[in-house]
């Protein structure tokens, strides 16, 4: 897949695109993306998606909370495996904000990027909001510029419409499993294992504690989960913990995983943790002991799959 980073040193050609933030790459973005690929097949044109170097929520509020499903190279990985021929990154800021949906077509998709078919989702609003501006006036646009424009219906999951709002929902809800359902594979977070406060060892269940490579990167709320641990390419079962762990410290929020049947030195290395299911929230305990026997019977849940 090539990757554009200034579309002003683009040599452009025909194609057929689509743009969007396509955070997470989820089952929503993959049905669009195969209508589209079907679609520009016929016309022999490559497939480009069109996404932003910096997610525009984050261009609109730097102070936001951590919102990302996926960090930019998981996010060229996902798109590559869907069949995108050319992924172009924008430098969206307020300038380019500003632009209205016919000035961006005409300006970026037509004249820098080569666009002669447009797909456009069921809830993709772009260039400059105006009230009641939709697919219908897209198409007019692309009538005046040479550019067959479609409209893509929402893909649905036991009544939900897939998008990456409604799999953030999910994931503040601890529903890591509805969160899997719509991306179509767990939810994951990756980094490197770094030194905590070793309260875990002292309990008798070392954690690695991960410094995320994305930091902006959403965690889901806080509680206990069942996880599947990638490390040096082997596979394990983990028991993740997302809180402030009130019974022994109650300050920082941390993320930091048990590692069932692991052995060895692990500060450092990489982590791919994956979600399976949320088994409890995050609870403070009379004393450490009952915390030690709660601990237990989450380990024995993920043992028993249970």
């Amino acid at each position: 897949m090539q990757i554009v980073t200034d579309i002003t040193k683009y040599d452009k050609r025909a194609c057929a695109a689509t743009i969007g933030s396509f955070d997470g790459v989820h089952r929503g973005h993959l049905a669009m993306l195969g209508e589209l690929r079907l679609a520009a097949a016929e016309k022999g044109l490559p497939l480009m998606v069109v996404t932003f170097a910096t997610h525009p929520r984050r261009v609109f509020n730097r102070a936001c909370e951590p919102f990302l499903l996926t960090s930019s190279g998981d996010k060229m990985r996902l798109l590559e495996l869907a069949g995108v021929d050319v992924c172009v990154l924008l430098d969206f800021d307020c300038a380019m904000a500003s632009l209205s949906a016919g000035q961006f077509m005409r300006e970026i998709l037509v004249e820098r990027l080569g666009v002669q078919l447009l797909a456009v989702g069921y809830d993709h609003h772009f260039g400059r909001p105006v009230p009641g501006e939709g697919l219908e006036q897209y198409v007019a646009f692309g009538n005046s510029l040479g550019v067959d424009v479609f409209g893509t219906q929402p893909f649905v999951v036991d009544g939900v419409a897939v998008s990456s709002s409604a799999i953030r929902r999910a994931l503040s809800a601890g529903d890591v499993a509805l969160a899997a359902s719509l991306l179509g594979r767990c939810y994951s977070l990756a980094g490197t294992v770094v030194h905590g406060a070793g309260i875990g060892r002292v309990l008798g269940f070392p954690t690695a504690n991960i410094a995320l490579y994305c930091e902006e990167q959403m965690l889901p709320s806080d509680g206990v989960y069942e996880t599947v641990v990638t490390v040096d390419g082997d596979v394990f079962k983990g028991v993740m913990n997302i809180g402030v762990k009130p019974t022994v410290s109650g300050k920082e929020r941390t993320n930091e995983v048990h590692i069932l049947d692991f052995g060895g030195d692990i500060y450092g290395k990489e982590l791919v943790v994956e979600f399976v299911r949320r088994l409890r929230g995050e609870q403070s305990f009379d004393n450490v002991d009952a915390l030690r026997l709660q601990i237990d019977a989450d380990i024995a849940r993920v043992k028993r799959g249970i």
